[in-house]
């Protein structure tokens, strides 16, 4: 049975037994998200044109796996079992196949636990909040309908000092698996905290990975994030990530992306008060047919805010890259700073990018910019390196590096050290 079949004979047969009060506010969305989809189905797909190549992941088969099966399977005890978690270093949320079975243990600090488990007055101010926009997502309320989640919850004026590990493993128990995840993030005022979200496959499969991410950077609050998409071979991503920013808050996100079939990033920021900073730069190294997508949105609802984005490819292969950024600046703002930038380097002539900068703009008192670059490697830099003794292959790699530098430049230094490590064994493989 093909995926949109699937999905809709599942619908017809769904069970709220994650959520055992009825008049709750996570089950009062889901009942909102079926009507949605029995309405709107997957029209929007067929007619967004941005949305073409993803036309073949309906036509697959996958399936869903429920929380009982993984509890009672012995084999997913086992592979809890050899999950190495260095606690002391960082706090962990591990999914297993989408389920949230690991979570390091609460304290004053913190919260770690499954969304389902928390009570309604802790949540309801939140979840479902910054997910439901104008535009009908389907993948979006797919994932409400059947997902499961984490809820993190940092409270007022905690400088956390490890960071919180979002762990994505797909054990390939079952090959063709459609996973949806949603995690809820609230970052009290005046509280810091540095969050990485990263995949591991135990086996080679091909799921499909859908994750909604609504995130709150409340008053003063700083937040670094941290994407890594790699080890994803074979497998889709489809990530819709939201933020909303409060005053004096700064948020700043990376998405490093290095290997998946296809992987598309919606990042939604809503600036939400004055001096709110918001700092969105991606890394994409794809080769073979692997397409990357990554759409930014950047809502400027308050004066005196400033948004900065830079993002840059190095495809090769047959890959394809797209980079699809808008800022949206509101009517009576002023003292808004928003910058944007994609640069792009193209090492196959059958390797394929398509930038679309753009700028909605509602008030004059305003400074704002963007702009694209699609290249090569310079033949007058890659003799320099030569004439000093460089071997071919090392000088074109030390380019490379030096095009990235400016975003890696500015990450943390443990995951700086990681970062460059799949950089150049990605690079080493190349061709040059």
């Amino acid at each position: 049975m093909q995926l949109k079949e699937k999905i809709i004979f599942s619908l017809k047969n769904f069970s709220y037994e994650n959520n055992k009060k009825k008049n709750s506010h996570i089950y009062s969305l889901q009942e909102k998200d079926i009507f949605f989809f029995k309405k709107k189905g997957f029209d929007s797909i067929y007619k967004d044109k941005e949305y073409s190549y993803l036309h073949t992941i309906l036509n697959q088969e996958y399936d869903f796996i429920s929380k009982r099966k993984i509890e009672n399977s012995e084999e997913y005890e086992k592979i809890k079992e050899k999950i190495p978690l260095k606690s002391d270093n960082s706090f962990f949320c591990v999914f297993v196949d989408g389920i949230p079975i690991i979570f390091s243990k609460n304290n004053n600090d913190i919260i770690l636990s499954n969304i389902y488990s928390q009570q309604e007055s802790l949540i309801k101010d939140f979840y479902g909040k910054l997910s439901y926009n104008k535009k009908y997502n389907v993948f979006n309320t797919i994932n409400n309908i059947f997902s499961d989640g984490a809820f993190i919850y940092i409270p007022n004026n905690i400088l956390l000092k490890k960071p919180i590990e979002i762990v994505y493993i797909t054990t390939g128990i079952v090959q063709k698996l459609m996973i949806n995840i949603r995690n809820l993030i609230v970052v009290g005022k005046g509280s810091s905290v540095k969050i990485i979200e990263y995949h591991k496959c135990l086996k080679k499969n091909s799921s499909l990975i859908n994750i909604v991410n609504e995130i709150y950077a409340l008053d003063n609050s700083n937040i670094d994030y941290y994407k890594i998409q790699d080890k994803l071979k074979d497998s889709f991503v489809i990530d819709n990530t939201f933020f909303k920013q409060k005053k004096n808050s700064k948020c700043s996100i990376y998405t490093f992306s290095f290997q998946g079939k296809i992987i598309r990033n919606n990042l939604k920021f809503y600036s939400h008060g004055e001096n709110a900073y918001s700092y969105l730069y991606g890394v994409s190294l794809l080769s073979e047919k692997q397409i990357i997508d990554n759409n930014t949105y950047i809502d400027h609802l308050y004066s005196n805010s400033y948004s900065y984005q830079l993002y840059k490819k190095i495809l090769w292969g047959e890959s394809q890259g797209i980079f699809n950024g808008k800022i949206f600046i509101n009517k009576f703002l002023k003292g808004i700073n928003a910058f944007q930038k994609n640069n792009n380097i193209l090492l196959s002539n059958r390797s394929y990018i398509y930038a679309r900068p753009q700028l909605e703009i509602y008030s004059e008192n305003v400074k704002c910019s963007h702009g694209c670059t699609i290249g090569n490697i310079q033949e007058s830099e890659l003799f320099y390196l030569q004439s000093r003794g460089i071997p071919e292959k090392e000088a074109n790699i030390l380019l490379l590096l030096s095009f990235l530098e400016e975003i890696l430049k500015s990450v943390d230094i443990y995951i700086k050290k990681i970062i460059y490590d799949k950089i150049k064994k990605k690079l080493d493989k190349l061709n040059l």
